[in-house]
């Protein structure tokens, strides 16, 4: 649960949300009892106390109710009301006839004659519901509370008026107010914005890098923090970044490249191209008296023609390579007599340098999936690589031999050391070692890039290694199928 909360934004802005709600409510809940405290108000009840009074009438009616005489009434709430005294609540009692003359009072009262009508009327008008009572006086001023009860003695009606002063009971009132709920939403807004600063501080990093990007900058990269989808989104964009940082070097290289093959091009041509214009200026000119040096002069025009075809013919095998548009034609291709043809044709080439071509083939045919052309023209460039730079009177070794997945062929040759760099520039286009140039000032430089161009886009490889004075070129090319 963890990881996915950390792998995805839209858990985490959930999270946030329901976790920041929480909050806000919980201190709100919190502050509420201070406003409470704050805006609370205080009513006095005296209902209970009203129907205390009420049911005590209503007591001394109906236990009076059964004596028959006044008197005997009079002693029962004496009696009663010796209890109340003791309790500090006694009562004022007045029986009346039904002319309103007062036939019996509490020591309470004074009356010795009350309207009977208008007494009734106020008892039914003002009763234990009445809202004074029941909201409480806010002067605090209490009120006397009357009830009256019906007797009958010896067949004449009576009435009974129980008075008092009601007790109130104390209750308060609390009232939270807006305030509790706006501290809520408050806390809920800034704890919200806190949790998700982080996250709009990296979309704040991640455009302000896109704007830097956009400028050119291809260097910057954007902090990456967290799992989630902002961090992969960021990580895409640095990605993104040095890609076109790659892809733009690649296309500055590229255009280098470009600009050091016309260069090197345009000397490699008219070298050749000057001496061939120079000795036809002068068989033009007609300044040649000898027949032997008028033939000199057609055959180093004829050698420096072919020179410049060569060239061509080399520049435009190698932008074949390069443009990605060569189609092969792959077929199962049998390396030993590859090699031992090629090597036959080269060999009047080696004779003439005092060379000799050592093989080391083994004895069972092997087959490599190459195209077959394209492989000829890869060896030929390495075989005459080797007569070219070879010293004088040595040994030029071809070995064939059978890897896991490959067929390795490592032609060989004395030379002067090589250094690590030099060994790595070898398959540069147009390089030539600096001690080898007077020796074959007439190669393109185009030879070793051709062959490794053809190795690679076999799914092969080819590279240099020096030991003891040999400098062997390997290359690895991909097993065929044997044929029956």
């Amino acid at each position: 649960m963890i990881t996915r909360l950390r792998r995805s934004i839209r858990i985490q802005l959930i999270t946030a949300f329901v976790a920041c709600t929480l909050l806000g409510f919980l201190v709100s809940r919190m502050v509420a009892p201070v406003f409470e405290s704050i805006n609370k108000e205080a009513t006095i009840d005296y209902s209970s106390s009203m129907e205390s009074i009420n049911w005590q009438a209503k007591f001394i009616a109906d236990t009076t109710a059964e004596e028959n005489t006044i008197e005997a009434i009079k002693t029962f709430i004496n009696d009663q009301n010796d209890i109340l005294k003791r309790k500090q609540n006694a009562l004022k009692v007045l029986v009346t006839d039904e002319t309103g003359k007062v036939l019996y009072k509490t020591e309470q009262a004074q009356e010795v004659q009350i309207n009977l009508h208008d007494t009734i009327g106020n008892v039914m008008s003002f009763s234990i519901n009445h809202p004074a009572y029941i909201n409480g006086d806010s002067q605090g001023i209490r009120r006397e509370f009357i009830t009256f009860y019906p007797l009958t003695v010896k067949g004449k009606n009576l009435y009974m008026f129980v008075s008092g002063i009601p007790e109130g009971d104390v209750t308060y009132h609390s009232k939270e107010g807006p305030f509790p709920l706006l501290i809520g939403i408050f806390v809920f807004i800034f704890s919200f914005y806190y949790i998700t600063k982080r996250k709009m501080k990296q979309i704040e990093a991640m455009a302000q890098g896109v704007r830097e990007m956009a400028k050119g900058n291809l260097t910057y990269r954007i902090k990456q923090k967290g799992q989630d989808e902002i961090a992969l989104l960021t990580d895409s964009i640095n990605h993104m970044a040095e890609d076109l940082m790659i892809q733009l070097e690649k296309e500055r290289q590229v255009e280098k490249r470009k600009n050091q093959l016309i260069t090197n091009v345009s000397h490699d041509l008219r070298t050749p191209l000057t001496s061939i214009l120079g000795y036809l200026r002068l068989l033009r000119d007609g300044n040649i008296k000898k027949k032997e040096q008028y033939r000199d002069y057609i055959n180093i025009v004829y050698s420096k023609s072919e020179q410049l075809q060569n060239l061509v013919e080399d520049l435009f095998e190698y932008t074949k390579l390069t443009d990605g548009n060569m189609v092969l034609d792959r077929q199962n291709v049998c390396i030993s007599k590859l090699l031992d043809q090629l090597i036959d044709e080269v060999t009047p080439q080696a004779d003439e340098r005092g060379l000799s071509i050592v093989k080391s083939f083994p004895q069972e045919s092997l087959y490599a999936a190459v195209d077959s052309e394209q492989t000829v023209r890869l060896f030929d460039n390495l075989l005459m690589n080797a007569i070219k730079y070879s010293k004088d009177n040595g040994h030029i070794q071809v070995s064939l031999v059978r890897q896991e997945q490959y067929l390795q062929v490592t032609i060989a040759n004395p030379s002067e050391a090589f250094t690590k760099e030099e060994l790595g520039n070898l398959f540069e286009r147009f390089y030539k070692k600096d001690h080898s140039r007077n020796k074959a000032a007439e190669g393109s430089g185009l030879g070793l890039a051709i062959a490794k161009g053809i190795a690679e886009l076999q799914e092969g490889e080819i590279y240099a290694e020096y030991q003891n004075g040999l400098v062997q070129f390997i290359v690895l090319l991909p097993i065929g199928e044997e044929e029956e």
